[in-house]
């Protein structure tokens, strides 16, 4: 009896799922953008889930089944993912492959083929890929395009009502600088007027050296810094001894560590206030 009950069970979803977009997006901003535009009309799988380091991230056979049944796949079209990219449409050539970033060169933080790969920390770039995605939906399938539509214009007023919220919080640290395990806040403290980023990394994701261990140091007695922004999910050794050596306190902040994106962009404004009071 449990058997047939979890058969029928199966079918009905089958059959609610069945003439849906099937698409695959790399990380949680990117999996919440798709999944909230798309709305009924999409069946999302993102690949890296919240928390995630993705510097570890390998593909499961599990995933390379969704892949292999994927119409659309969403990345941000940067060097960041772009092994994964090729992965995807390895396994799946058919696949149509958007880039969430695309058209957005002249906003990017870096240089081509090494772009900061952390756009969606400005929720205004955010909204910039949202526009992609949306047009990449309705041509995927012109069928739901009023589901699109809809879906699209409430979650564009939305995010502009973030972030004016999160401009009006951190107001009051305007100007600050703060030190950072990874260079992962660029556009963050761009966009909501932070001041400069001291970073424990260069951009190769290597640590620094010596001398400019030393000069994050004077930075810190200079500025009053009294907090590292660290990463809960790869220890540093480096952000330990700057601590034990400073006094200043790590707070982790993880750019990727929950699928919600207002979540997410609250919680990083919440961390970035404590680590600069």
């Amino acid at each position: 009896m449990k058997i047939k009950i979890l058969l029928i069970f199966l079918f009905a979803v089958g059959i609610l799922a069945f003439g849906k977009l099937s698409v695959i997006t790399t990380i949680p901003p990117l999996g919440y953008m798709v999944s909230t535009v798309g709305g009924s009309a999409v069946e999302v799988s993102v690949l890296e889930k919240p928390g995630d380091n993705p510097h570890n991230f390998n593909l499961t056979p599990q995933q390379a089944v969704y892949i292999s049944k994927s119409d659309v796949f969403v990345d941000l079209g940067l060097e960041e993912d772009a092994w994964i990219g090729d992965r995807v449409k390895a396994i799946n050539p058919s696949v149509k492959v958007v880039d969430a970033t695309q058209n957005l060169s002249q906003f990017l933080i870096g240089e081509n083929g090494s772009y900061n790969p952390h756009v969606w920390l400005d929720v205004k770039l955010y909204e910039m890929m949202t526009i992609n995605v949306y047009d990449a939906l309705v041509k995927a399938d012109p069928k739901d395009q009023a589901i699109f539509c809809v879906n699209f214009g409430k979650f564009i007023l939305s995010l502009n009502q973030l972030n004016e919220q999160i401009t009006t919080r951190l107001d009051a640290v305007k100007g600050k600088p703060f030190v950072a395990q990874h260079p992962a806040w660029d556009y963050f403290a761009r966009a909501y007027g932070l001041g400069r980023e001291y970073s424990l990394e260069n951009d190769a994701g290597q640590s620094i050296g010596p001398q400019d261990y030393q000069k994050i140091i004077d930075a810190m007695k200079k500025y009053g810094i009294r907090s590292i922004i660290g990463d809960p999910v790869t220890p540093s050794k480096l952000a330990d001894q700057l601590s034990n050596q400073t006094g200043a306190k790590v707070i982790s902040i993880n750019p990727i560590f929950t699928f919600n994106y207002f979540d997410l962009m609250n919680a990083i404004t919440n961390g970035f206030l404590e680590a600069l009071k």
